[in-house]
């Protein structure tokens, strides 16, 4: 091969390099992943933030996840920020073949919904998650926090076995593996999947560019 032919190789081959570079850079500033969700939201979702706003994140979360305990004050504070511009959507998706008691944890959420208190179990749950994990009786436990909220304990007990508590979380399963989700948390912004940073101030970035 001739000297001129191959450093016009190396010229093109890094000038497409450096193409891809810069889509690269460019997904990983957006957060944008490519799947989209495609169960929209409805009247039975649990919403959080302003119900009007341009911007709806939807997590699909575990309460026993690790990953997802770190990411709660993230999101909490993002609502807080945003209180115009975004809303939240909670959706359940627990991993059963690693958390043995997340579906626990999700009909406890759910039974607490009955009685309109979904997002305070959803606090406690995520606050409190080092000590029902490990506790020899979760489910006592996590009673214990439906007493601290002054639920009615008999109606908490039966809905978290009954049947409407089991559909509703299953209605979150089946729309996350439709989203082909595999781990937790999951979230999708406007219904675009994104890969969401770690760190808050380049989650907020995330959303601040999006309502640009």
């Amino acid at each position: 091969m001739k000297h001129s032919n191959r450093k016009s190789l190396y010229i093109w081959g890094g000038f497409i390099l450096g193409v891809l570079l810069l889509i690269w850079g460019l997904s990983k500033l957006t957060g944008l992943s490519g799947s989209t969700l495609t169960t929209s939201i409805d009247a039975k979702d649990h919403v959080s933030g302003n119900p009007n706003a341009p911007l709806t994140l939807v997590e699909y979360s575990d309460f026993q996840c690790p990953a997802c305990k770190h990411y709660y004050p993230l999101v909490k504070q993002l609502v807080k920020s945003h209180e115009n511009d975004l809303q939240v959507v909670y959706r359940h998706f627990p991993l059963e073949s690693i958390h043995e008691h997340a579906l626990l944890a999700a009909q406890a959420a759910e039974a607490a919904s009955l009685q309109g208190r979904f997002w305070d179990m959803h606090d406690i749950l995520f606050n409190t998650q080092d000590i029902w994990v490990n506790d020899e009786n979760p489910k006592e436990r996590i009673i214990q926090y439906a007493e601290s909220l002054r639920l009615d304990i008999d109606q908490f007990r039966n809905d978290m076995d009954s049947k409407e508590v089991t559909e509703r979380v299953n209605r979150d399963i089946n729309s996350g593996h439709k989203a082909n989700i595999s781990g937790t948390p999951t979230f999708f912004l406007n219904g675009v999947q994104i890969q969401a940073p770690p760190q808050y101030d380049e989650f907020e970035k995330i959303i601040s560019q999006a309502l640009k």
